[in-house]
């Protein structure tokens, strides 16, 4: 089973974000109910291991944090991101959780966290005008919320784009 762990935007977030994904040539948006803020990828993961990624996510302690979203990038890869603002209790997060799997004996991703909410996917000769498109859609705007709990999901990649299925919610001490 392929798994990550991540924080799922608010519906009233999703909302306002699908209100600016009118139609851009060569873009293929992010549906609302999908966009996340990825802070663990595990990658394939055995069944045998699910119930010690669990436990080990289950005995993460954290505050409520706040969360704010502005600025649009991309990745060489095609991707054009929603920025997350770089915040100590975020990064603390995304680091205890990592410490906790690889503790538990869990292989995941190694790479430096860059917190985004991926928007959508254009090939890359089409990137620079696509990301101009977009960009425009969402200058200006922050999005901001309250973040109490994180989730373990499941993907199932697929030719129209990934299904994402919660396996596993863990909320804050102080919810």
């Amino acid at each position: 089973m392929r798994l990550f762990v991540a924080i799922d935007l608010p519906a009233e977030l999703q909302d306002r974000i699908a209100r600016a994904q009118l139609a851009v040539r060569h873009l293929k948006w992010t549906a609302p109910e999908r966009l996340h803020i990825t802070l663990q990828f595990l990658g394939e993961q055995p069944a045998h291991k699910r119930e010690a990624i669990h436990d080990a996510l289950d005995s993460i302690e954290f505050s409520p944090l706040p969360i704010r979203c502005a600025g649009i990038g991309q990745f060489r890869s095609g991707v054009i991101w929603l920025g997350v603002d770089q915040q100590p209790e975020l990064e603390q997060l995304q680091q205890r959780i990592g410490q906790q799997l690889r503790s538990a004996g869990i292989g995941i991703e190694q790479r430096q966290f860059k917190p985004h909410i991926t928007l959508g996917r254009c090939p890359v000769n089409r990137l620079s005008s696509v990301l101009e498109h977009v960009a425009a859609r969402f200058y200006g705007q922050a999005y901001c919320f309250e973040c109490d709990c994180f989730s373990l999901k499941s993907s199932l990649l697929r030719p129209s784009g990934a299904l994402h299925h919660l396996e596993a919610q863990f909320e804050s001490q102080t919810r």
